[in-house]
């Protein structure tokens, strides 16, 4: 990521912004211009996942077939910041008075830093207080070859669930007490639960439990004396996060002779930006006099850097030209990266 920071340093610089990286890597960039509306904030971040061995082609070399360019990050997020980095080179008159670029660093992964677990954006707002109060998160957006603007996220109750047995020597199961098989009690309750759903201008945001890892047993030939897993549910922002836990505990409580306990991690707490708000409006309107269409509103069920901006009074319109992330073969569309471009570069034109 040091090298992907330093590219980014050296082009926010060459194009006369005011350049600082931290500890994290977080690129921030500034730049006066001599337009008449408040600061604006671009954010989108240049970390991605690890590749997987269900990729077909090189996930470190990109790839263009047809109208697709393949890689590792192609989608979320790398294609939103060359596109940024392509529009502001070309933004010779802006409408924003100054701009802010963030290009934040862990996104998808975190670090420690000072004993504490950080993701790159929050670190970076608990150190640096920005002028903006409205921006746009450059996240991918696209839906059936439209460009589409998410206007909030979900939160996220995230827990494990210990099932506590009693270890013995798999020659005699009988002296110990399975905790998987307590766990598969506790995992049949979970799935009970029901999924949510938000609509949203006829657009719904659906989600559900995941159990996402299990852990249990020391050894092929003992009981296993305790079983992890570890869940979340996403929490829309038309809920609450109290009683979505609460729905939790219910749950596990009706589970019978199975002794577990139960451990919740911080919450996650969903947001969601007014539809009228100038933000969205800019949006809206530069999709409709760039490509001759009226993007869809939804809210993402999924988390983006945009929850900590909106916790420091930022808020901010969601859009950007991916389509794919976390799979294997991730691609992104030349076309909507060209869209995209022309879209970004109408909301911070003064003349469009």
């Amino acid at each position: 990521m040091k090298l992907c920071s330093e590219f980014l340093f050296n082009g926010l610089k060459s194009l006369g912004f005011k350049v600082e990286v931290d500890e994290l890597d977080n690129v921030y960039g500034e730049k006066e211009f001599d337009g008449d509306e408040d600061p604006f904030l671009v954010n989108s971040h240049f970390d991605t996942v690890q590749s997987t061995p269900r990729w077909t082609r090189n996930p470190l070399k990109a790839s263009l077939e047809d109208d697709r360019l393949y890689g590792l990050g192609a989608s979320d997020d790398k294609g939103a910041v060359a596109s940024i980095l392509h529009v502001l080179d070309k933004l010779k008159d802006c409408r924003f008075r100054k701009l802010e670029v963030l290009f934040s660093n862990y996104e998808d992964n975190s670090t420690m830093v000072g004993g504490e677990t950080w993701r790159g954006t929050p670190y970076f707002l608990s150190h640096h207080k920005l002028e903006s109060k409205s921006g746009i998160n450059v996240e991918g957006t696209v839906k059936d070859a439209r460009l589409a603007v998410s206007i909030g996220c979900g939160g996220r109750v995230g827990f494990t669930v210990t099932t506590l047995g009693k270890e013995a020597h798999s020659s005699d199961p009988r002296q110990g007490h399975n905790a998987i098989y307590d766990m598969m009690k506790v995992i049949d309750a979970l799935r009970q639960l029901p999924p949510a759903r938000m609509t949203l201008e006829g657009q719904e945001a659906y989600t559900e439990l995941n159990v996402s890892k299990i852990q249990g047993g020391i050894a092929m030939n003992i009981v296993p004396g305790e079983c992890t897993i570890t869940c979340e549910r996403r929490v829309l922002p038309n809920e609450n996060w109290d009683t979505v836990k609460g729905k939790v505990d219910e749950t596990l409580g009706k589970v019978k002779d199975v002794n577990f306990k139960t451990s919740y991690m911080n919450p996650q707490k969903s947001y969601l930006v007014d539809k009228t708000h100038p933000a969205v409006t800019l949006a809206k309107v530069s999709v409709q006099r760039t490509l001759g269409y009226t993007p869809e509103l939804r809210v993402e069920s999924g988390r983006t850097d945009s929850t900590y901006l909106n916790e420091a009074g930022i808020k901010t319109a969601i859009m950007g030209p991916g389509e794919t992330a976390h799979i294997a073969d991730e691609y992104i569309n030349i076309k909507r990266l060209e869209e995209f471009s022309r879209v970004l570069y109408q909301m911070l034109s003064k003349t469009g």
